[in-house]
Parts: structure tokens; C-alpha cells; sequence
């Protein structure tokens, strides 16, 4: 049964009692203020006439039965007797008895009746009372329930979102939200960072004040101020706000986030003065503890995916040589689901005899073990390079170091050598490992695989190299990789290497090669490469015959001869002469005489580049 329908029961009920006239009924909270009211007489039921809680609030509040003759009634409350007078009564009886939570309910029966009467109408509203006393503590019972459910259920929610996101500021304003209005009138989270509590969040039930009350948490202007630069504690208890009036917020309730000993945090909760949004201390400790530990993760997570980062920087060459007619680019991406030191590598060696070798490896597994084997392998192979080695003979000493000393994980690596030829171009001699061919991208924008095969590193004692030998003219480019690469999906399941890696090789060869090996790595924004990738990209420039910094008056000129050494018989195009005021240009032309790269860099890093053909 609803409590309407449990209303119109009771008060009817009521009114068919000998000599009972109409019915009053009201419900006072704690401090005497009357919340309900209810009148009920031959014409009806009707909740909260206008002025009847007035008039009931000049009726006695103390708990007791109180008989009110009309004249009495007429002293205490003229607008009360004026309606027992309007229905035919003569007094007023008057019951009142405490309810749930600290409050009181009063019937009052408007009665004109002899004294025959009297007993049986006490006796009725004694029955009444405990009537309504069961029903009230039955429905605040009900209501608790329903109430601890909900605050179940957002602190399950709020959980969840934490736990789902490591990007603890957006999901700590996310739970703001969620608490504000259906908790609090507002709330904000602080952080502790370099030793200082940080504001990262604050939300307000009125959206216009959200911005007043942000600025005076930063200004440190409240009462939690002294807690949040670490002169003092939080309690347990709601205490003054402190804010200023236009905030409109005047108590609050502060709890410390702690997680594994570490006071992490600040979450504070904020109400106006009659609102009837309340957390309870047990919700406040149970969220700040919840977001406490999601902080302490988020932080650790961080400092780990930093220490991981900064090791892996460590395995990976801090720049690239300068080669005269090469132009080196290279890449890595981490795997987005493991926090360990993955096993992807890259390098380029400049041996002693002009000779470049360019190498990608590729270990197996991660994590510290993985970690070991990458210092090993590129130690290994640097080393025996650098000294003139050649490759296949790196390889090899690489190998039979992993069998003599029993290392339990192999790796592949791919190498290319490049030597230079009398016209520009590059002989090109390639070695596979176990590791993808590396591709060649040619001037028409064709994609080659190099023909070179082995066996993994660190398995048998022979690697049975099978190298892949060709040229590289200028304006073509060499592409190792790492698998995590060509193994990238789509959606429906399709490999990058598969569909679109050529394509992508094809449509980006007359970029920067940064600008290449970034949408490589994009997978052309369709493929998610999820796993560790190392790229490096080699482009033969050619001859150089103009690399310096001139007025921009002198470029065109100076640009023009450069393209006439090389034997090229194209004209500098009209877009590269067009500077919009003096100005130092840097010019670099590059080629032989059927290609040529012209690049202009402006003073503020900008740079037009373009690619010439005969």
C-alpha cells in the first residue's frame, strides 16, 4: 500500500468515529519545524492547505494526549479553532508521538461529542498511533534500505570507473559528478603532488558558482586550507566551509584519501545550510578510500611506464650518424599492454671505410630477460661492425656467443650495408636473420622485398644467410622493420602487412622522413599497432651539391646552379621562390641528373621541400 493510499485509509477511518468532525494530521522534524500536513472532513482529504501548518505549529509538540476545548484552542491557535469551528466541532483532541529519525507526528480529531465518547475515541487514537508509529518506522526502514542500495550502488560505479582508467584527473571529475547533486551540493578532490595537496576537480550543484568555488579552493581561501598545506588534519565530522557568502556553500566534510600508508589525497564534500543533501562519515571513508587506492595505482603506474621509458630510451640509439648523401629516420612504439622493457631494437654503424650498416632486431618476449639479450645483441654487433666487420660475420659471432653461453631466448635481426657508388647511387647488400626482408621503395613509388633469408639467432649453430644484394638510386628509400608492424589489425581482423603497408610505403616516400616512419607507425590510422615496432628508413640523397645558409634574394640563383652541377635539367619551381619578406634561408639540393630533393628551411623551422624528376 502507498502512504497515500495508507493516508486516505487511516483519516477515513477516522471521521466515521461518533462525533468526530475532521481529522489533523501533521509530521515535525527535530526541531520543531512542521513538514506535513494533512486535513481531512466531509469534503475530502486534502494535503497541505494553505496555512494549516502555521496553524498547527501553535499546538503543543511535546509528546502526550492534549484535550483542547474550543475556547482554549481559540487562545493558542485562532486559525486552528477557526476550522474546528467551520466543521461543527467543539474542541480539538490532540495526540502527539514520536516517529523515526528524531521526529514527531500529531493527529488531532476535531470532535463534537459528549464525554460518552471520550474513552472510546482514546482508545481509538491509541491504536492509531501505533499504527502509524509501525507504519513510519516500517517505511524509514524501507527507505535506509533503498538508501544504502543506492550509496552501494555509486560507490560500485564509482569503482568501476576508476578501475577502468588509468587517467585518474578525468575519472576523479567523472565521480564528482556522480556525487554532486545526488550526495552533495559540492565537492572537490585534491592530490598530493611534489609534497602539495593539488586541486584536479570541483563541481558545484549550481553551475554558475562551480567557477567561484574552484578559484577560492586554488586561492586556498576555506576552511580546509590548513589541511591541504599539511598544517593540520581532517576530522570526521562536518565543520564550517569557510567560502564566502556568494559561494553558497557553508559546511563541508573532509576526508583524507590514504593508500598503503601514504596520505595521497583530499576529497571534500560541501552543503548549503537547509539543504537536505548529506553523505554519512561510513560513504565519505569508503569512497575516499576506493579513490585513494585508484590514485596510488594511477602513480605508481606512471612512475613504472616512466622507469620502462626511460630504459627503453637507454637500448635505443640517442641519434643516428651523419652520413654524406643519407638521410636516416627512425621510429618505436611500446606495447600499450604490458608495462616491461620490450625487446625491439635499431642502430646504424658508419665503419671506418665509409661503409653504413643499418640493422632492426627483434627479441623474443620482454621484460628483463629480453632486456639483457637487446644489451647483448647490440653490444655484440656494434662492436664487430664498428671495428669493420662485416655483417654476415657479426651475425655469426652474435650466434655462437648466445649457444656458448646457453641464453634461453633468441631474437631475428635484419642488417643492410650500404656502400657508395660513383654516381650517387648505393649498393645495397641485405642479411635476414629469421627477421622480415626489408622492403625498397622506389622512385615510381613501387615497393620491393629484398630477397634475404636465414635462421633465427641463438638457435642452431648455423644461420645459413642467404643475402639479398641491389641498388638503391637516389630518391629511393630502405625500410627495416620489426614484425609488430606488418602483424598490425584492422578491425575485421586484416593484417597490415597483408593490405596497406605498401600503400601506405607508396603515398608517404616524398615526405620528411620522421613524417614517414610517424604514419607508418599510425598504421594508416586504421590498423592498431598494439605491439613493440622498431622502424628505420634509409634515404639515398645522392650527390650533394648545395647545403648552407644564404639571404633569400641569393637561393634562386644559387638553387638553380646546384641542379646544374648535378646535370639535372629541371627548373626551380615558382612555389619555392616566393618568400613573404628578406630573410636567411637554409638550401639544401641533393640528387643526380634524372632526381633532385630541394629543401628550404625559413629562420623559424619551417621547411618547403620538393622532388624534382627528368
Amino acid at each position: 500500500m502507498s502512504t497515500r493510499q495508507f493516508a486516505h485509509e487511516l483519516y477515513t477511518g477516522l471521521l466515521v468515529l461518533p462525533g468526530v468532525r475532521a481529522v489533523l494530521g501533521a509530521r515535525l522534524s527535530p526541531a520543531d519545524e512542521v513538514l506535513v500536513t494533512r486535513w481531512a472532513d466531509g469534503s475530502g482529504l486534502s494535503s497541505g492547505p494553505r496555512g494549516l501548518a502555521a496553524d498547527a505549529t501553535e499546538l503543543p509538540s511535546d509528546p502526550g494526549e492534549y484535550p483542547l476545548p474550543l475556547a482554549e484552542l481559540t487562545r493558542r491557535s485562532p486559525g486552528m479553532a477557526a476550522r474546528v469551528a467551520a466543521v461543527g466541532g467543539d474542541g480539538l483532541l490532540v495526540t502527539v508521538f514520536g516517529v523515526a529519525e528524531g521526529g514527531r507526528g500529531l493527529i488531532g480529531l476535531a470532535t463534537a461529542a459528549d464525554e460518552s465518547d471520550a474513552a472510546e475515541l482514546g482508545t481509538a487514537l491509541t491504536q492509531v498511533v501505533e499504527l502509524v508509529v509501525a507504519a513510519d518506522h516500517r517505511i524509514s526502514e524501507q527507505r535506509a534500505l533503498e538508501d544504502h542500495q543506492a550509496l552501494d550502488a555509486l560507490l560500485a560505479e564509482a569503482s568501476l570507473r576508476m578501475d577502468a582508467s588509468l587517467d585518474i584527473a578525468d575519472t576523479l571529475r567523472a565521480v564528482l559528478r556522480m556525487v554532486v547533486p545526488a550526495l552533495a551540493d559540492g565537492a572537490a578532490i585534491h592530490i598530493r603532488r611534489d609534497e602539495q595537496m593539488v586541486q584536479i576537480a570541483a563541481a558545484h550543484v549550481d553551475a554558475r558558482r562551480e567557477r567561484l568555488l574552484a578559484e577560492h579552493l586554488r586561492g586556498g581561501r576555506w576552511a580546509g586550507e590548513p589541511v591541504v598545506t599539511g598544517t593540520a588534519r581532517a576530522g570526521d565530522g562536518p565543520c564550517p566551509a569557510g567560502l564566502p557568502v556568494e559561494v553558497g556553500l557553508d559546511t563541508m566534510t573532509m576526508g583524507v584519501l590514504r593508500a598503503r600508508g601514504r596520505d595521497v589525497g583530499l576529497l571534500t564534500f560541501f552543503h548549503r545550510g537547509r539543504s537536505d543533501r548529506r553523505v554519512s562519515t561510513r560513504f565519505l571513508h569508503d569512497l575516499a578510500g576506493r579513490a585513494a587506492l585508484a590514485i596510488d595505482n594511477a602513480t605508481l603506474y606512471e612512475q613504472r611506464r616512466h622507469d620502462v621509458t626511460s630504459l627503453q630510451q637507454h637500448l635505443l640509439p640517442a641519434v643516428l650518424p651523419t652520413v654524406p648523401g643519407l638521410e636516416f629516420a627512425a621510429g618505436y612504439n611500446a606495447a600499450d599492454h604490458t608495462l616491461e622493457v620490450g625487446g625491439d631494437f635499431y642502430g646504424v654503424v658508419d665503419q671506418p671505410d665509409g661503409t653504413v650498416v643499418a640493422l632492426v632486431g627483434d627479441v623474443c618476449g620482454r621484460g628483463a630477460a629480453a632486456t639483457a639479450v637487446t644489451g647483448l645483441a647490440r653490444h655484440t654487433l656494434e662492436t664487430v661492425l664498428a671495428e669493420g666487420g662485416p655483417a654476415p660475420h657479426a651475425l655469426d659471432i652474435l650466434n655462437r656467443k648466445m649457444l656458448r653461453e646457453r641464453i634461453s631466448r633468441f631474437l631475428t635481426i635484419a642488417t643492410a650495408t650500404l656502400t657508395q657508388g660513383e654516381r650517387g647511387e648505393l649498393l645495397v647488400e641485405t642479411q635476414s636473420a629469421g627477421h622480415p626482408p626489408p622492403l625498397v621503395v622506389r622512385r615510381d613509388g613501387s615497393v620491393e622485398e629484398s630477397g634475404c633469408r636465414g635462421r633465427l639467432v641463438g638457435v642452431l649453430p648455423r644461420l645459413d644467410l642467404r643475402p639479398g644484394v641491389g641498388t638503391l638510386l637516389p630518391g629511393e628509400l630502405l625500410v627495416l622493420f620489426s614484425d609488430g608492424l606488418i602483424e598490425a589489425r584492422d578491425a575485421d581482423g586484416g593484417f597490415y602487412g597483408d593490405t596497406e603497408l605498401n600503400l601506405t610505403l607508396t603515398r608517404s616516400r616524398d615526405l620528411p622522413l620522421p613524417a614517414m616512419v610517424d604514419a607508418l607507425l599510425a598504421g594508416s590510422d586504421r590498423y592498431h599497432v598494439n605491439d613493440d615496432v622498431a622502424v628505420l628508413v634509409v634515404r639515398n640523397l645522392g650527390v650533394t651539391t648545395l647545403d648552407r645558409e644564404l639571404p633569400s634574394d641569393e637561393v634562386p640563383g644559387a638553387v638553380t646552379d646546384a641542379l646544374r652541377q648535378l646535370g639535372h635539367p629541371a627548373a626551380l619551381p615558382d612555389h619555392l621562390l616566393q618568400f613573404t619578406a628578406p630573410c636567411a634561408i637554409t638550401a639544401k639540393v641533393s640528387g643526380d641528373a634524372t632526381w633532385a630533393r630541394i629543401e628550404l628551411t625559413n629562420p623559424n623551422g619551417g621547411t618547403a621541400w620538393t622532388e624534382l624528376t627528368a
